[in-house]
């Protein structure tokens, strides 16, 4: 399985939001998802979106997964697991949940071969703090 994720913050209104979308190993889709986080910082947006990518799969009863971001900060902290971050109780989740997995890997992915994941945390316009499914890709990237 993979996980693409991607995401957008807007500090001048407080508006955070986390999205992305979970394929099988060929590429096909399985679901996306997308959700408003509040004031959030850069970092903590990426880590919600990887830990509600990696709640989706668990729930799917998953077991190897392939986690790719945009973000190098979001992978330091995830490979560091770094006790004395600020965002240490988000990346404790992550490691729970990836403990439960029986082959995981992250990597870096160039923010422009992750456009469909952009797409869905753009598609967020209300404070609802929910997360959005979505049963099919977006039409448009």
């Amino acid at each position: 399985m993979f996980i693409f994720q991607d995401g957008s913050v807007r500090f001048d209104e407080g508006f955070a939001v986390d999205g992305g979308c979970v394929r099988d190993h060929n590429g096909g889709w399985i679901i996306g998802f997308a959700k408003y986080l509040g004031s959030c910082t850069v970092l903590e947006v990426e880590l919600w979106r990887i830990l509600d990518g990696l709640n989706l799969i668990l729930d799917r009863h998953f077991e190897k997964i392939l986690i790719q971001t945009d973000s190098t900060e979001a992978i330091n902290a995830i490979l560091d697991n770094s006790s004395g971050s600020p965002n240490s109780a988000l990346v404790r989740k992550i490691y729970l949940i990836l403990r439960k997995m029986k082959q995981w890997k992250i990597q870096y992915i160039p923010r422009e071969d992750n456009l469909i994941a952009d797409s869905l945390a753009k598609s967020v316009r209300t404070r609802r703090i929910c997360l959005r499914l979505f049963e099919n890709p977006p039409l448009r990237v």
